[in-house]
C-alpha cells in the first residue's frame, strides 16, 4: 500500500510539473507574439512617418522633372553627404506615360552597387545584405494611372559603425507586363550616400 501511495505522489508531482511547464510555455509564447506585433507596428508607423517627411522642395522638383520634362522616372537630389549614425530621405517620382503599353502596376527595387573608399578605390567584400538593410522604401505594387505620377520616399539610415566612403545604390522601377512579368520601366538610376 505504501508503495502505491508513493507512486501516486510522484505521478501527482509529475502532473503538476507538466502543467506548470505548459503554462510557462504558453506565457512565453504570448510574450513573443506580443513583442512581434509591437515590432511590426513600429516598422509600419516608421514607414508612414518617413513617407510624410518627403519635403516640399523634393516634391516640387519631382513634379517639375516628371511633368515639365516628361521623365518616366525622376530622382532629383540623388547625392547626400552625411555622418555615420545619421539618416536621410530621398524622393523618387514615377510617371505613367502610357497605360496601354506599360499597364498601371509599378514597383520599386533597390540594390547595392558598390562602396568606394576615401581613396576612390572600390572596397571588395562589402556586405550587400547589411548595407541594403539601411534602406526603407515601399516594396508593394503601386497603381499609377496613365498620365498620373507618384512620389515615393527612400529612407537611408547609416549605422554608427559604417565604413567611411561612398555607397552607391541602383534604383530600379518595374512595370508589370502581362506577358513577361516584371519589366524594367526606365534606365537604372543611382543613389550616392557619402559617409564621412
Amino acid at each position: 500500500m505504501v508503495r502505491i501511495s508513493k507512486a501516486n505522489s510522484i505521478n501527482k508531482k509529475a502532473s503538476i510539473n507538466l502543467a506548470m511547464s505548459t503554462i510557462v510555455m504558453v506565457i512565453i509564447g504570448m510574450v513573443m507574439l506580443t513583442a512581434g506585433i509591437l515590432l511590426m507596428k513600429t516598422f509600419i508607423t516608421g514607414a508612414e512617418e518617413i513617407k510624410d517627411q518627403l519635403d516640399a522642395q523634393t516634391e516640387s522638383e519631382l513634379e517639375r522633372l516628371l511633368l515639365d520634362q516628361g521623365a518616366k522616372v525622376a530622382l532629383p537630389l540623388h547625392t547626400v553627404t552625411m555622418e555615420a549614425g545619421e539618416d536621410h530621405i530621398f524622393g523618387v517620382g514615377i510617371l505613367n506615360i502610357d497605360s496601354t503599353l506599360y499597364n498601371d502596376e509599378f514597383s520599386l527595387e533597390l540594390t547595392f552597387s558598390k562602396l568606394i573608399d576615401e581613396n576612390s578605390l572600390e572596397v571588395e567584400g562589402a556586405n550587400d545584405i547589411e548595407i541594403l538593410s539601411w534602406l526603407l522604401y515601399n516594396t508593394e505594387t503601386m497603381i499609377i494611372e496613365e498620365n498620373e505620377h507618384k512620389s515615393e520616399a527612400i529612407y537611408v539610415g547609416v549605422p554608427e559603425d559604417a565604413t567611411k566612403g561612398t555607397y552607391i545604390y541602383n534604383v530600379y522601377v518595374y512595370y508589370d507586363d502581362d506577358d513577361t512579368g516584371k519589366t524594367k520601366y526606365d534606365s537604372v538610376k543611382k543613389l550616392y550616400v557619402a559617409v564621412e
